[in-house]
């Protein structure tokens, strides 16, 4: 499977999907890093980002289809300086036009790094 640009920038893979959730990687290169060795808030919204809207785009109906964030609040619980994250993503809600996602990032050890909820407007194409 080839990744988008910023994909391969910050180290992501899908590990797993389902019918609406889906389970992300993230293996945070030297420039995701703050000056203190935590993954950088920044790199993790941007995981968590990505990974909410996978779990969106496996329930929107057809290729031509299109989803863009419209709100992702992000809430912190931990520093981590581990490098390896994991993001699941669920879909919680979907309408015609709008959809809702959650998702907790976890190191490997299971310890809670991040919280997210996002809200994704859907573009029907065949409308």
């Amino acid at each position: 499977m080839s990744y988008p640009d910023f994909w391969v920038a910050l180290g992501l893979t899908i590990v797993s999907t389902g019918v609406d959730e889906a389970v992300l990687e993230m293996k945070a290169p030297d420039w995701a890093m703050s000056p203190f060795g935590t993954v950088h808030g920044g790199a993790i919204s941007m995981f968590c980002d990505t990974a909410l809207a996978v779990a969106v785009a496996r329930q929107v109906d057809g290729p031509e289809d299109r989803i863009a964030t419209h709100q992702l609040s992000v809430s912190y619980a931990s520093f981590t300086g581990e490098r390896v994250l994991r993001c699941h993503a669920r879909l919680v809600s979907l309408t015609r036009t709008v959809a809702v996602a959650d998702g907790e990032v976890r190191d490997a050890a299971g310890k809670l790094v991040a919280k997210a909820l996002g809200t994704f407007g859907v573009r029907r194409r065949s409308e």
